[in-house]
């Protein structure tokens, strides 16, 4: 092994917080295989905040820095942790990448498929990781929950899903962190993109590769947003209500319904149905069993999340249990930050490199291409870049 990992946070709003919490919650547990170094951001107030946050449990101050040139030209980190909005993933780590730091970028990988192959070229021609930062499949229950599902097969062979959230939540467009949200030339698309990369992730590492997806959404919500990033003012264009059928090469079809401009009832419900029974997921159903799942068999059985999560864990040797929940960190944060710089140390993959993060990052924009087509499509054709129409204008505005 190497020595310790010099990391830099670079963007320092929204989701660094969640990140420096991870450091926090590994370093409580032992961990000294990193140092954070430095803190980027475009707000000097912000990375300031950031490294003051840094500081107080790491017992040393990470450096600030107002952009990504000068934190490399200072040539402090051997790392990045990107927490930046989607537009800027992929300036940013390619960046990084031609300087010959490792990256670690929050989902989606890249705005568009293009944007996130782009990515992973640099890492492969600068021979340097690039890993997903996806919290979802790090999580205890969650990652008890796959193993219940497609291990032990608890419910049988998965028949099909229903997924859904409709409520009457409005984004706050007067906060930084939603401004940027509501443009598509900026975000990439909405909630299907944004929450949903969680989705998009987890159900094909639960059940394997999609088939074809068909996607009816509309835009509701298209207030005009002040003080837009790099657009100045604009009317929100992302998608707010959804009805999306994925169907899978295994034959499971998943039916995934979302609406946040709908006055009334609310409905937040997530259920996998199987040839043996059922699994309820009891936390907000776009991230995946993170709150844990309830199971009821066909013979009038319940199992618990609490004996599912007991059952799983008992079934882990030592050297598995070390590897998923590192120096017994159950921070799925902390956890996806410990896979990235070990997998730096060690030389191996880390557990969700770019491919992974790109195959997510499919689905969504599968999603995005059946919607703008009007018909359903092949999740192949739209990994491999064959359609993109809805794409074609982020890449061009990005010149990607």
């Amino acid at each position: 092994m190497s020595d310790k990992i010099r990391l830099a946070l670079v963007g320092c709003g929204g989701i660094s917080r969640a990140h420096r919490n991870g450091y926090k919650a590994l370093m409580a547990c032992g961990c000294r295989e990193f140092e954070v170094v430095a803190c980027c951001d475009e707000l000097p107030e912000r990375a300031v905040e950031a490294a003051a946050d840094i500081a107080a449990f790491q017992g040393s101050q990470p450096q600030v820095f107002g952009s990504v040139t000068e934190l490399i030209e200072a040539e402090v980190a051997d790392a990045a942790d990107i927490c930046t909005p989607h537009y800027a993933h992929h300036g940013c780590a390619i960046e990084l990448l031609d300087a010959g730091l490792h990256v670690l970028v929050e989902k989606p990988l890249g705005i568009t498929i293009r944007a996130s192959r782009a990515i992973i070229a640099a890492g492969e021609r600068n021979q340097r990781i690039v890993a997903t930062a996806e919290q979802i499949r790090r999580c205890q229950n969650s990652r008890a929950a796959k193993w219940a599902l497609t291990s032990r097969k608890l419910i049988g062979d998965l028949r099909f899903a229903v997924v859904q959230s409709v409520n009457n939540g409005l984004l706050d467009f007067s906060t930084s962190q939603f401004k940027w949200r509501g443009i598509k030339l900026l975000v990439g698309g909405g909630m299907i993109m944004d929450s949903g990369a969680h989705f998009a992730d987890m159900v094909q590492h639960m059940f394997g590769e999609v088939d074809e997806v068909a996607c009816d959404m509309r835009t509701h919500d298209t207030r005009l947003i002040e003080d837009v990033p790099i657009l100045g003012s604009a009317p929100a264009d992302v998608e707010d209500t959804w009805q999306i059928t994925i169907r899978f090469k295994s034959g499971l079809l998943i039916n995934w319904v979302y609406c946040r401009a709908a006055p009334g009832d609310t409905i937040s419900n997530a259920m996998y149905y199987g040839s043996e029974g059922s699994m309820r997921d009891l936390g907000f159903p776009f991230h995946c069993f993170q709150g844990g799942g309830d199971a009821h068999l066909a013979d009038g059985t319940k199992v618990t999340n609490a004996e599912i999560i007991e059952q799983y864990m008992a079934s882990l040797s030592d050297t598995e249990r070390e590897r998923l929940f590192p120096y017994g960190c159950l921070d799925c944060f902390g956890i996806e930050v410990w896979d990235f710089v070990n997998s730096i140390r060690t030389g191996r993959a880390p557990e969700m490199d770019g491919m992974a993060g790109l195959r997510s990052k499919a689905l969504c924009e599968a999603c995005f291409e059946s919607a703008t087509l009007g018909r359903p499509v092949k999740y192949d054709d739209v990994l491999n870049g064959t359609i993109r129409t809805f794409q074609k204008p982020i890449d061009e505005f990005w010149e990607l």
